[in-house]
């Protein structure tokens, strides 16, 4: 049995994240670094590093270790992309021991440069990370999916007994300061999770029509589970994880054979609360129109004073959500997608 998938989630395998900025001392051409360790069939495993550049487009350098992808976008970084290579990326520590974070890498840029970025903390007090939905998405020009990344025990480097040694050319580059204290300690606004799951909710790169076969119910693409209920209306999407899951459930089932309205809610671990929002479709003879909007934003679940004050649901954490909205025109006749998000942050 044949079923209509109306849009597709896919799952991005970054499993840690470390961000290191420095926009009050940019170098020329940069002012910040991501590096993440990404793992899973569709990358391989090993390193990549964006370069947040001043003009605010990015460069995007993959290990050697990873498989290359050429036509890869990064719509969600601000102007998007500039330059995407594949190169050596050196010297690489990214673990947390005895509760400190250690974080080291090397490379050369696309002016040849030397850059070497190590932060190493020292410090025998305790740190009380939380848990974050980041708000990558906010400041994207032209988004091609709703960017749900979640941090789990997401936490920033304190300055306190850190061995800091960062340079661009052999030139010192001064890590950003965060403005107070958090859990009575001094941090950088350098900051990491471990633990990350990114979500491609809604992704609009495809522009044909997804036909497929329906067993017991249900679809899978990949670690992606789309179930229907006997009626071929889609209740939720699972993405399967190997020790948990994120779930997306509509309420009612989403039935395209019909106009109607509703609500979803996504939900990974209860530990980091859920995103929740609303969706119209209207028939119109062999053409749907799909509308998502996740007005109610994301609800934090917060674990200390500082996050109760951080994580407010007027904080651009919990809110930035709010402004993005799915349009989407399904032509069955002709097999034909046409989808696109707006963000009016």
């Amino acid at each position: 049995m044949k079923n209509i998938i109306p849009f597709e989630v896919k799952y991005s395998p970054i499993k840690k994240l470390a961000i290191i900025p420095f926009e009050k001392h940019p170098d020329k051409i940069y002012k910040g670094f991501e590096l993440q360790f990404l793992e899973g069939d569709t990358y391989g495993k090993g390193y990549r590093i964006i370069a947040y550049r001043n003009d605010n487009y990015v460069d995007v350098y993959d290990d050697f270790s990873l498989l290359f992808k050429e036509d890869e976008k990064f719509d969600v970084a601000e102007n998007g992309l500039n330059k995407h290579i594949h190169t050596s990326i050196e010297n690489v520590t990214f673990d947390k021991q005895n509760n400190c974070e250690c974080i080291s890498f090397s490379f050369k840029d696309i002016e040849n440069r030397k850059i070497n970025f190590s932060l190493k903390e020292l410090s025998k007090k305790k740190t009380t990370p939380m848990n974050l939905l980041a708000p990558i998405g906010y400041g994207s020009k032209k988004p091609n999916f709703l960017p749900l990344f979640f941090l789990y025990d997401f936490d920033f480097i304190r300055r306190r007994n850190t061995e800091i040694d960062c340079r661009i050319n052999n030139k010192i580059i001064l890590v950003d300061k965060f403005p107070i204290p958090m859990n009575l300690q001094f941090r950088y606004y350098a900051r990491y999770s471990n633990k990350c799951e990114l979500l491609e909710f809604a992704n609009t790169d495809a522009s044909n029509l997804l036909e497929v076969e329906i067993k017991n119910n249900s679809y899978f693409d990949k670690n992606i589970e789309y179930i229907f209920d006997d009626c071929r209306f889609l209740s939720n999407i699972i993405v399967h994880l190997e020790d948990s899951k994120i779930d997306i459930i509509f309420d009612p089932n989403l039935n395209m054979n019909a106009s109607s309205q509703g609500s979803f809610k996504i939900q990974p671990k209860k530990e980091m609360g859920f995103i929740e929002g609303l969706y119209e479709i209207k028939r119109k003879d062999l053409k749907i129109f799909i509308k998502l909007i996740p007005n109610g934003g994301w609800t934090s679940v917060p674990n200390s004073n500082i996050t109760k004050m951080i994580l407010k649901s007027n904080s651009i954490f919990c809110r930035w959500s709010k402004n993005y909205e799915f349009t989407e025109e399904i032509d069955i006749e002709k097999k034909f997608v046409r989808a696109k998000w707006e963000n009016k942050n």
